[in-house]
């Protein structure tokens, strides 16, 4: 028995509306098939199995009947109507309110069986064009993942240690990485390609968005349900910005038993460096015996890699716009490698396409990046203060009786204290944590300073 077959016969029916001595050997008859069968008298009260089922059989008497089929369509489930011989005058109107199909009594059991094989397969054709699309997308644009330093070498580690062993995945990397080449090579690592792999981008920032998809993942409907039931990845980008009632709801869907072992979800979760305090996603989204913790690293820790990473963003860039490919020249690929890149591959990519569309020739060279503006200087603390100090030491002359050294000790230190407890909106508790100090030591010092009035919370 095929795989379509196999769905055909687990998938579960629901039947509403009268019995006769023939639909009850139907049902028997699907039960010894090993399909699972329930009968209710009217819609009202199979309402509360609708979620349950597969597909519904419906026994319309008449017209009257029609907008109980469409009432059902709508919930997404399949339809097919059941009719007796001297009702066959509704049929047309059976198919216009949404019946798939319409059984005329006796219904043999093969007959109902064979429906399901046809929902089935279509769901499969569904999947496979689902598959397709995203791969299409995928070769079309966004480029590969490049790299032979020593931290692509770590994260590639990363990647094949997830294998199949963890049906969860949590990305951590800081804000411009791209995420969803890391995500497409766990996806294709396990599930495996044969499965869609579903996105859930920056359109599920609204809230009613998310909302409808998390409601379809609940009531196993639509691309979410499936990937649940029949595997596939879920990757969900800048999980750390889900409500949290969200969060908790996106949980006890992935806490049920029935996920199917192919179906795999990555988190993302970006950090922004400029920020002290990040937003997180619940521990209950990753439990800790499936979870496995994959770290981006940045592009500035990946400087072997520049030169192959702006190649390819050009080239990928020059076929999207259906333009010759270029190449970058040495001195401005030095100028790339020589960058920071605090943007990582989003800032890289602003770059290498400003420098195309001012470049005339067949390659980018310095002078395109010319007018490109002045990236600002960027050093680490040492260097800020060596260069700040440097004028005002030399202005103190023998330094005798100076109280130099506490003045430049206060002045880091009080507005330091006081950025952290703004972050923190005054819990002086994470303060503590942050600046890795007590909490005597931190009270001392907010009563020395005068910061001991309340801070508001940091909006998001």
């Amino acid at each position: 028995m095929n795989l379509i077959d196999k769905d055909a016969t687990r998938a579960k029916a629901l039947f509403v509306g009268g019995l006769t001595p023939g639909r009850e050997n139907m049902l028997a008859g699907l039960r010894d098939i090993g399909m699972k069968a329930l009968h209710f008298e009217t819609p009202s009260r199979a309402r509360s199995r609708m979620n349950w089922c597969d597909f519904v059989l419906y026994g319309a008497t008449g017209r009257e009947d029609m907008a109980a089929i469409r009432r059902i369509r709508e919930t997404g489930k399949p339809v097919a109507a059941i009719l007796r011989p001297e009702d066959k005058g509704i049929t047309p109107s059976s198919i216009r309110s949404g019946a798939r199909t319409v059984f005329v009594d006796e219904v043999h059991p093969e007959e109902v069986f064979q429906f399901s094989r046809v929902l089935s397969e279509e769901g499969y054709l569904r999947r496979e064009i689902r598959w397709l699309r995203t791969d299409a997308r995928e070769e079309q644009g966004g480029w590969r993942f490049e790299g032979t330093s020593a931290a692509a070498e770590r994260l590639r580690r990363s990647i094949q240690r997830a294998g199949a062993k963890y049906g969860t995945v949590v990305l951590e990397g800081e804000k411009g990485l791209n995420f969803m080449i890391v995500a497409r090579a766990l996806h294709a690592l396990h599930p495996g390609t044969r499965h869609p792999f579903l996105h859930w981008g920056p359109r599920m920032r609204r809230v009613s968005t998310l909302e409808s998809a998390l409601k379809r993942m609940a009531d196993r409907r639509g691309a979410e349900g499936d990937v649940l039931e029949k595997g596939g990845t879920l990757f969900i980008e800048d999980a750390q910005l889900m409500g949290r009632d969200h969060q908790k709801a996106l949980a006890r869907v992935l806490r049920k038993k029935s996920l199917s072992q192919e179906f795999r979800v990555i988190f993302g979760c970006t950090h922004d460096p400029e920020r002290l305090i990040q937003d997180k996603i619940l521990k209950r989204l990753y439990p800790e015996e499936t979870t496995c913790f994959v770290k981006i690293p940045p592009l500035r820790e990946r400087k072997k890699d520049i030169s192959l990473v702006a190649q390819g963003i050009l080239d990928e860039f020059t076929s999207r716009v259906g333009q010759p490919r270029r190449r970058i020249t040495p001195a401005a690929m030095d100028w790339f490698s020589a960058q920071e890149w605090w943007g990582n591959e989003s800032e890289l990519e602003m770059a290498v396409c400003r420098a195309f569309l001012i470049s005339e020739g067949n390659s980018i060279s310095l002078d395109d990046l010319g007018t490109t503006p002045r990236r600002q200087a960027r050093g680490d603390m040492e260097s800020f203060f060596r260069e700040r100090l440097s004028s005002v030491i030399a202005a103190l002359g023998d330094g005798q009786g100076s109280d130099f050294y506490e003045h430049t000790i206060r002045s880091v230190e009080k507005p330091l204290i006081e950025l952290v407890l703004r972050e923190a909106g005054g819990n002086r508790t994470q303060v503590a944590q942050i600046l890795g100090v007590s909490r005597n030591t931190l009270s001392r010092k907010l009563q020395e300073f005068g910061l001991t009035r309340s801070f508001p919370s940091r909006r998001r």
